[in-house]
Order: C-alpha cells, then structure tokens, then sequence
C-alpha cells in the first residue's frame, strides 16, 4: 500500500501570550528584534491553516515537517504549536530545526522533545537512550528523522548532526536497507554543498554525506534556507535525490521563496512528488495539471 504524506518546513508558528520581558534576555534579544522587524512580517500563520485544510482535502496519510516549528523555542510557543498539530485531525511527524534549540536552556530541558515528542515516536533500537535518529515505518517505506538543531550565537544559524548521531543514523540505514526498506530521510539543514547561506551552515556536512554515500537512501527531505532546493548527492548505487522546500508560511513572492508543501506518494522505489505554491491568494499545483513527477 502506497504512502502519501505532506512535506512541508519552517512554519515558524508564534504565540509570545504571558512571556516575560526577562524571556528576552539572551539569544533571544536578537531574535525578537528580527521578529519586529523582518521575520514577523513576511510568516502568516494562517497559511498554514490553509495548508492543513489543504491536506484534509488532499486526504493524505501524514503531514511532515523538517524543522523549525517555533521562533524563539519559548514553551509558550511550543504549546501553541502542539494544540495545532493536534487539531490536524491527520498523524504528524516532526524534527527539530534551529530555531527550536534556540538557547542553552532549551536544549539543556529538551524542551522540544519533551514538549512535542508526541509526533516523534519511533524505533530507536540503536540509540544508547538518545532521542535521534529516530524510525518510523510504514509498510515498506520508513521515515529516519534526524537532528541538526543546536543553540548558536547571535546571527548564526548553523547545525550539527555530530559524531555520536551519525553513527546511530549509519547503523539505522544499514538495518533498513538490508529489511528492503525505501528509506526516507527528514533533515532539518541542508545537505548539499554550496546551498546554504554563511553561517547558515550543516558544520558536519561532509561527515554526513560519508554516511549517506556508505548506506544510501532513497530520498533527503529538509528546509532551513526559505526557498526550494533540488540535487542530489552520491549514495551506493545512484545518487540520492534531495528536496529542499521553501517556509510553509512565508508570505514571499519571489519565485522560489513562496509559501509551499509537496505532497509524495511513495510506493516501492517508486516516488512521485505534487508541488502546491502560494499566489496570494491559495496554494495552488506548481503546473497546472499537476503531474506527479517521477524520481526514479
């Protein structure tokens, strides 16, 4: 039976309602400055509305999201978020991205995973108690989440998978892969070189890569820069397709940038992807009969 699922990244969902001004004290100092005056104004939390309505109508079997769902990680934001993802009505997979580890202190309390682990449930067979790479499996199709977030300086937004993570994801790979698995890996950073703005950067990329080009997958889904990215980079056999997707929110017409999601149908080898970007008014298919296109 095939898998249908939404993929779409960067909702960047805010809610600052009882946060103190005291909240704002580190990291955060920037950030809320750059919510005034930029971030807050070109994210529209109602197009995600839209896209969640779009996905009922769709009657996919999943929505996933490739990281940051919040903008300050402020526990306030998270259980804005959580109420949202549970009112979908559909299952919902997450992974963290930057801006959800945006400080010390929400790392040091997991507070994303505590607070929306819900939507991250999965195997964890070789994982010494860590959180990351987690599995979930769908008949012949699994999804590997993976975890770059991590706390940064002010203006950075770089992330890491790290030595320990990537050992765990080369191991879930392997096992997959010898189970005949179409693995489907959710990353929240960029994969390939050259794509990612300065200091906007995957720190471990090549070590990444070393994994992916050992084991293989079928398919890289993440966000993080705002825009759409498509490559590939090596895998055992064929290079492994990479879907870059641009802010499910971003109020932003620039060819590229726009809000948008793709919905893919997986059956197999077989992936096929439906791109849907936002004129201003709804999402709408990027071509106007829709054609799924075929990855191969």
């Amino acid at each position: 039976m095939p898998l249908r699922f939404l993929h779409c990244s960067d909702i960047h969902l805010l809610s600052l309602r009882g946060v103190g001004p005291h909240r704002f004290l580190n990291k955060r100092l920037t950030g809320g400055v750059n919510l005034m005056l930029k971030r807050g104004k070109h994210h529209d939390g109602r197009l995600f509305d839209r896209l969640v309505e779009h996905a009922r109508e769709l009657a996919v079997d999943r929505v996933v999201i490739t990281g940051d769902l919040s903008n300050l990680a402020l526990e306030q934001e998270f259980e804005h978020i959580a109420d949202k993802l549970a009112g979908i009505g559909l299952p919902v997979t997450v992974i963290p991205g930057n801006h959800d580890a945006y400080t010390r202190g929400s790392v040091r309390s997991r507070r994303f995973e505590a607070m929306l682990g819900q939507f991250m449930e999965g195997e964890r067979a070789d994982n010494d108690g860590q959180y990351y790479p987690f599995v979930q499996r769908f008949e012949e199709v699994a999804l590997v989440g993976v975890s770059t977030a991590q706390a940064s300086l002010p203006l950075y937004a770089v992330g890491t998978v790290g030595d320990a993570q990537l050992g765990r994801l080369d191991a879930a790979l392997e096992r997959l892969q010898g189970e005949g698995l179409t693995r489907i890996v959710l990353i929240h950073h960029p994969v390939m070189h050259g794509e990612a703005l300065r200091r906007h950067d995957l720190i471990d990329l090549e070590a990444f890569g070393q994994v992916v080009a050992r084991r293989g997958a079928e398919l890289i889904l993440h966000g993080h820069e705002h825009r759409e990215i498509q490559g590939t980079i090596p895998g055992v056999d064929a290079p492994v397709p990479v879907h870059g997707i641009s802010s499910a929110t971003n109020t932003s017409r620039h060819p590229g940038r726009e809000a948008a999601f793709c919905v893919y149908r997986v059956e197999g080898r077989q992936i096929d992807r439906d791109v849907y970007r936002w004129d201003g008014d709804d999402f709408r298919p990027a071509s106007a009969t829709a054609a799924a296109r075929a990855l191969g």
